[in-house]
């Protein structure tokens, strides 16, 4: 297992310090799988990675190990469609999409759903944690495919699609109906 970003890695044992963890090997091994794996990880996919240089490290050691980096910050999970949790270190927080179709994963900078978590709060007083679930759709080349092969899109998706404008409309509305109703 190599340590595919060691200022990374330092920085996320540093943080783990910072907020009470402790280091120890089995927790480095999980961090090192975790910078390892060029994309989001699987406890079991990272249970695989770490095996190669501690098989004494235990995939219910690996679950716990993700459980208490998350309740620390240094990772956060995120769930892509109807398959397991994946993991990632927090250092480079981002919202995702998924493609329905083939699986692909898009990564979706913050900033993209800013105006989106602004207006939930001020109309709604609620607080969106949009990062922990996958927005669902279909990819650039999934959609290429699909219209290329002249495959219909579902009557709802054709629908979501044409009021699309109307939605946005309506948060706005929301929004000013709820700022008109305080005093």
């Amino acid at each position: 297992m190599t340590t595919g970003g060691d200022g990374r890695l330092e920085a996320a044992l540093e943080l783990l310090r910072a907020r009470g963890g402790r280091v120890t090997s089995a927790r480095r091994a999980v961090l090192s799988a975790l910078l390892d794996h060029e994309e989001h990880a699987s406890a079991e996919a990272l249970v695989q990675v770490i095996h190669a240089s501690h098989p004494d490290i235990h995939l219910s050691t690996v679950y716990r190990t993700l459980d208490a980096f998350e309740q620390l910050g240094v990772v956060t999970h995120v769930h892509l469609g109807h398959g397991r949790a994946v993991y990632h270190l927090t250092d480079e927080i981002h919202h995702h999409a998924v493609c329905e179709r083939c699986g692909a994963v898009v990564q979706l900078p913050l900033a993209l759903f800013a105006q989106l978590h602004d207006r939930l709060r001020d109309a709604f007083g609620f607080e969106v944690d949009a990062h922990h679930f996958a927005l669902a759709g279909r990819c650039a080349s999934c959609l290429a495919e699909t219209r290329a092969e002249g495959e219909r899109r579902p009557p709802a998706a054709a629908a979501a699609e044409a009021d699309a404008g109307d939605a946005g409309d309506d948060l706005l509305l929301a929004g000013d109906v709820a700022s008109e109703a305080s005093p």
